[in-house]
């Protein structure tokens, strides 16, 4: 989801950057910023800049990822090679389902629709393949590694076997089963974006992934196997979350208030941001990590860990890790936010709070600009938020548009004020 591929991709510039770490360049004038809010609704960001091409198992999983809403389950979580493999999507509503395998070696096979069952229009409910009747020829766990599953539910009919030429061409079918098309990504990557950006009633996609660990005919074939970093930016690229590296600030909650809960998309905005990695690792400030960015030591991983963390930990570990440092973010918001704010903003600013600190929340202009009310200048005010040990921050540039477009969910963002100076960056490290 990060790289926008072949000549379609541009029609889809808008949710690829939301989509895309690399980013597009960020437009600073008013026209280009109405241009792409009229575009998605999203945000105000151009993707005039070239963007590079990212596996298809990481677009595949992220667009799934920010769409969310839909749970895959297969009937065991590893298979010998060659062995039939069974899987079931939750259908929450009727739609139009894709199902799209990648493999170690990275090639994309989308498995339903497929020869057997062209029509992909399903009733609500669980949907099984292959189903009794079959819904599809028979699905073998191949090649040997971890692969990734992914769904996909659909408003409006997706065609992502596209045709037309050069290297738009998708591959020829295989076991029954048709090659992804590499513009097809370009068509998960906006719609995703639109739909992590827009109200859940109307999201024009809904996604969801489960992985795969295909095991050698001999051998051990351990689940634990499926430890696997997730998300685009890789570990020597991810930035410890500033509220883990401040002590513990004093701030109380309003009187007679209780910590309120973060909503789901905003929990799955902080996830996707930071990438899940299983085992410790040294991040880009130089700092022991493991799972959503919980730091360990403020110093290189030195092979001392514990035991259990060595051998990794799991999604659901993390996630509970991720919950209590979230909680110091939630409190933050809540005592330094003096307006009311709705789901999206405070979900926004809780994802803003965890990635800075709340020391650098309750010293900043946005915060000012938000207990004032002038919710008009908060997509400004956190785009200058993109520097990390003064440089500029792919990764940031693209948490800032992901987290403006929650805060303006369902709406349109708006676009600078008349006679705004362009801002100036400021570095998360050292605040402005």
């Amino acid at each position: 989801m990060r790289s926008v591929v072949g000549r379609k991709a541009i029609a889809g510039a808008v949710g690829a950057f939301l989509l895309s770490p690399a980013g597009g360049a960020l437009a600073q004038d008013a026209s280009s910023a109405a241009a792409v809010a009229a575009t998605d609704t999203a945000t105000a960001a151009a993707a005039a800049a070239p963007v590079a091409r990212q596996p298809f198992r990481r677009s595949i999983e992220d667009a799934a990822n920010l769409a969310g809403g839909l749970a895959l389950r297969l009937s065991r979580a590893s298979h010998r090679e060659g062995e039939p493999l069974a899987l079931t999507v939750d259908v929450p509503r009727a739609g139009h389902l894709n199902v799209v395998r990648v493999g170690p070696d990275d090639v994309a096979t989308l498995l339903f629709p497929n020869r057997q069952r062209t029509d992909n229009q399903v009733p609500a409910g669980a949907f099984r393949i292959p189903g009794e009747p079959p819904q599809s020829p028979e699905l073998l766990a191949k090649p040997a590694g971890v692969t990734l599953l992914a769904a996909f539910l659909s408003q409006e009919p997706l065609d992502l076997q596209q045709t037309g030429g050069g290297t738009d061409e998708p591959a020829p079918a295989d076991d029954g089963f048709a090659r992804l098309a590499p513009a097809a990504r370009a068509q998960l990557e906006k719609l995703a974006a639109r739909s992590f950006t827009g109200l859940p009633r109307t999201a024009p996609l809904l996604g969801g992934v489960s992985y795969l660990l295909v095991c050698a005919p001999g051998g051990p074939c351990d689940a634990a196997g499926l430890a696997l970093a997730t998300g685009s930016p890789s570990p020597a690229e991810r930035l410890t979350p500033g509220l883990l590296l401040e002590g513990e600030i004093e701030l109380a909650l309003p009187k007679g208030a209780w910590l309120r809960r973060i909503p789901e998309k905003g929990q799955r905005l902080t996830r996707l941001s930071e990438g899940f990695v299983p085992r410790p690792y040294t991040n880009a400030d130089n700092h022991c990590s493991i799972g959503y960015g919980h730091l360990l030591r403020q110093a290189p991983c030195a092979g001392g860990e514990p035991a259990a963390l060595q051998r990794g930990i799991s999604e659901a570990q993390a996630e509970a890790m991720l919950a209590e440092s979230m909680r110091r973010a939630q409190r933050a918001v809540m005592s330094l936010v003096k307006t009311p704010l709705n789901d999206g903003q405070y979900a926004a600013l809780c994802d803003f709070t965890y990635n800075v600190g709340a020391t650098m929340l309750q010293n900043s202009t946005l915060l000012k600009l938000i207990n004032a009310g002038e919710h008009q200048r908060v997509p400004a005010e956190l785009r200058r938020w993109t520097l990390a040990m003064g440089k500029e921050h792919r990764g940031l540039k693209l948490r800032r548009e992901r987290e403006i477009g929650l805060y303006f969910e369902g709406q349109p963002v708006p676009k600078a004020p008349p006679g705004d100076e362009a801002p100036q960056p400021i570095d998360i490290r050292v605040g402005g």
